[in-house]
C-alpha cells in the first residue's frame, strides 16, 4: 500500500472517528466535555494529516514499523459505521458507546496516527519517542478511564 494511500486511509478513520464524537455529544449532552475533548483531538489528528500530505512527508510514512493494511482501515471504517448507525438509531448507552470507542481508539489505524505523529514530532531520541507514545494512548485511557467510573457509578 503506498504511502499516500495510508494517510488517506488515516484521515478516512480520524473523520469518521471525529463524527462519531460529534454526535455523541448530542447523545449524551451531561457527557459534552468528555466528547468534545476526544473530538477536538481527531480534528488536529487530520489537520496534522493533511499536513503530512501537503509537505509531502510520505517517505516518512513508509519508514513506520507496522503499517495499516487496506483490510485494517476497512475494519476501521466498518466500525465507525457500525457506531454511526447505533447513534443514528439511538440503540447505545453510554457504556456501549465507551466500549465501542475504546475498540475504535484500539485499532491499528488510530494506534499507527498516533505513532505517525510522533514519529514525525520527536525523531531525535527514543526517550521522547516513548514519551510521546504514552501520550498518544491517552484517548484509550480517557475512555478506559470512564468506563472505570461509571462501573463504580452502578
Amino acid at each position: 500500500m503506498e504511502g499516500i494511500e495510508i494517510i488517506n486511509g488515516c484521515i478516512k478513520v480520524e473523520s469518521a472517528a471525529s463524527s462519531i464524537y460529534s454526535k455523541l455529544m448530542q447523545l449524551f449532552p451531561e457527557e459534552h466535555d468528555f466528547w468534545e475533548e476526544l473530538y477536538n483531538d481527531e480534528k488536529e489528528h487530520i489537520s496534522f494529516l493533511n499536513d503530512v500530505r501537503a509537505l509531502g512527508l510520505i517517505d516518512e510514512v513508509k519508514k513506520m514499523d507496522v503499517l495499516p493494511t487496506k483490510p485494517m482501515i476497512k475494519d476501521a471504517l466498518k466500525l465507525a459505521n457500525k457506531i454511526s448507525k447505533k447513534i443514528h438509531n439511538n440503540s447505545l448507552t453510554f457504556k456501549e458507546a465507551l466500549d465501542l470507542t475504546l475498540e475504535l481508539e484500539e485499532s491499528i489505524v488510530e494506534t499507527y496516527t498516533n505513532k505517525l505523529i510522533v514519529y514525525l514530532l520527536s525523531c531525535d531520541n527514543e526517550a521522547s519517542f516513548n514519551d510521546f507514545i504514552t501520550n498518544g494512548r491517552e484517548h484509550e485511557n480517557k475512555i478506559k478511564r470512564k468506563i472505570k467510573q461509571i462501573g463504580k457509578d452502578h
